[in-house]
């Protein structure tokens, strides 16, 4: 297995998204130092943004504002970061307390009442998962732990543990009764985990609350991999030139080389999600595994080095992402056409290769979207 503990989060511009922004504005200002970073947070100055961040869902959240344009930011973030650490509390599987766990320690012996909301996510991932033909499921993380990439001591299992262990993967296996908001579990065994689509929806949740708090212009990425941008980046809003590209600009970088960049997005009002195995695996006698696995099949995808996806919403860019990265490139292209509102990249290569060797496909972007390196 790579000696590099990563995930999707070093997928896209691996100097954060703030330096990615940086390298897409000029500033001739300094910018004053702030004061008001919440508890608990670090906050980092720029001559162009103030940035917010903090650990949360093994993961480094960041929360960025143009400079001196809103002066609740401080204060909002800190009710962000606190609706953030809610969140994790609730849907997390390493702690017994949490919702999810409790879930499921019981919902396979009566219908157990969920909170309003996170029953609302159970009926999106249950969606996704309809739509995209079981390729996303809450319900395969057994599978990853059973292949070792959970302790980070991954090894090929027997092939009958996994047709034992596909035997509870399944979201067709859940009951959502929507008139009681209760989840039911139809097989012994079944566990939820929502680590492909809970952080986008902590960072929906998180934008949800800046907007009530008056900010409609600002980014907000949890490890890197997942991106929400709110407004167009233009503190002024008569200053933008006829010639300038609004939104906020997002680099997607190489999945093998981080320091190379292979495109940037300018997102408004969207959403951006990324999955991807290129650097996190294992060889068994000369094959690669990687560490994203196919829920229908029980075995790691080996398609592609990276699926990127923007949307309108964080939770669905993350578990589409995912889904895209066991679909065929023909499948991908059939959802995209029907759901004209979702963009994807698909970056195909070697992992070992380098950057020449790398192809890009994409779907529902037109050249005023992205710019390619």
């Amino acid at each position: 297995m790579s000696d590099r503990p990563t995930n999707r989060r070093d997928f896209l511009s691996g100097r954060s998204a703030a330096r990615a922004i940086g390298d897409a504005i000029n500033s001739a200002s300094a910018a004053e130092p702030q004061t008001n970073a919440p508890a608990g947070s670090h906050q980092r100055q720029s001559a162009y943004l103030e940035e917010y961040s903090k650990p949360a869902m093994a993961c480094q959240f960041q929360l960025l504002f143009n400079m001196h344009q809103y002066p609740q930011s401080g204060p909002a973030t800190g009710e962000a970061f606190e609706l953030i650490d809610r969140l994790e509390d609730q849907m997390t599987v390493y702690r017994d307390h949490s919702e999810i766990s409790q879930l499921n320690h019981t919902a396979f012996q009566a219908p157990v009442k969920v909170e309003k909301r996170l029953f609302g996510l159970l009926q999106t991932a249950e969606e996704i998962h309809r739509e995209t033909d079981g390729a996303f499921d809450i319900t395969a993380g057994q599978l990853s732990k059973l292949w070792g990439f959970e302790q980070r001591s991954a090894k090929i299992p027997e092939p009958q543990a996994i047709q034992t262990a596909l035997q509870t993967v399944g979201s067709q296996h859940i009951t959502l009764d929507a008139e009681n908001e209760t989840v039911f579990f139809a097989v012994e065994g079944v566990k939820i985990n929502l680590g492909g689509i809970g952080k986008g929806y902590a960072i929906d949740r998180t934008g949800g609350l800046l907007r009530v708090e008056g900010i409609s212009d600002f980014a907000i990425h949890g490890g890197q991999s997942s991106v929400l941008c709110a407004g167009d980046n233009v503190t002024e809003k008569g200053s933008s030139s006829a010639d300038a590209q609004s939104g906020w600009p997002i680099g997607l970088s190489h999945p093998v080389l981080p320091e190379i960049r292979l495109a940037t997005f300018h997102l408004k009002d969207q959403a951006l999600g990324t999955s991807g195995s290129g650097r996190q695996g294992f060889f068994h006698q000369g094959k690669r595994y990687g560490h994203i696995i196919d829920p229908r099949t029980g075995w790691p995808a080996d398609r592609f080095l990276s699926t990127t996806v923007i949307s309108p919403s964080a939770a669905l860019s993350d578990a589409l992402a995912t889904a895209f990265f066991v679909m065929t490139l023909e499948e991908i292209e059939t959802y995209c056409r029907t759901n004209t509102d979702v963009a994807a990249v698909i970056t195909i290569g070697d992992p070992a290769a380098g950057r020449g060797d790398v192809e890009l496909v994409w779907f529902n972007l037109g050249d005023e979207d992205w710019q390619r390196a």
